[in-house]
């Protein structure tokens, strides 16, 4: 576990004519519930999701966990509270990709699957990866890549990682999505339309 008290040092008030190098509260409070959470444990996703600035998230089965309803969530086993960063004061600026997959793999029955395809459908944060996009390497494995105001970037595909080759690998896998991802409004007109999906 890193030292808090060492960042609160950072936040000291400059001497006259220095500038402020620190870090301020609302930073400090992000670091603390990050750095309780085990970077291999089932909350440091989580954790980092509450501190974070910018958030980059591609799920190869299902729709992302940020952007999943209630009743998509529960089916899953997750926890729908998740989605409560998106929603905060000043929400971190997001990117999402879905996965054709999602599309056709049901979480429970038609109507949760009809409902979170609506949600989709209303958002201007989310693109489609279709199954023309072929089976890339950097398509068969679900992550985020997440930036903070303070502290390296950080990586959470197997667990939390903030390794520069870890980063810069899926920061790379993020420029094959967007180049073979349809464009958001492309994408809501799949989400909105009808989808056969086989049971």
């Amino acid at each position: 576990m890193k030292d808090i008290s060492r960042f609160a040092r950072l936040g000291r008030h400059p001497a006259d004519g220095d500038v402020r190098r620190g870090i301020d509260l609302i930073d400090l409070v992000r670091l603390a519930h990050y750095d309780l959470a085990d970077p291999d444990g089932p909350d440091a996703l989580r954790a980092a999701e509450r501190r974070a600035t910018r958030i980059v998230a591609y799920d190869a089965l299902a729709v992302p966990a940020l952007l999943q309803t209630p009743e998509y969530a529960g089916f899953l086993g997750n926890d729908p509270g998740r989605a409560e960063v998106l929603r905060r004061h000043v929400p971190p600026a997001c990117e999402f990709f879905v996965h054709e997959t999602a599309l056709h793999a049901w979480a429970g029955d038609r109507r949760v699957l009809d409902d979170q395809l609506a949600a989709l459908a209303r958002r201007d944060d989310v693109r489609l990866v279709p199954f023309t996009a072929g089976c890339a390497p950097e398509l068969r494995h679900s992550f985020t890549l997440l930036a903070f105001a303070v502290g390296g970037p950080a990586v959470h595909a197997d667990g939390l990682s903030e390794r520069v080759d870890a980063v810069a690998r899926f920061q790379a896998a993020v420029d094959v999505l967007r180049r073979c991802s349809l464009d958001v409004e492309e994408s809501r007109r799949v989400f909105a339309g009808p989808v056969e999906a086989a049971r």
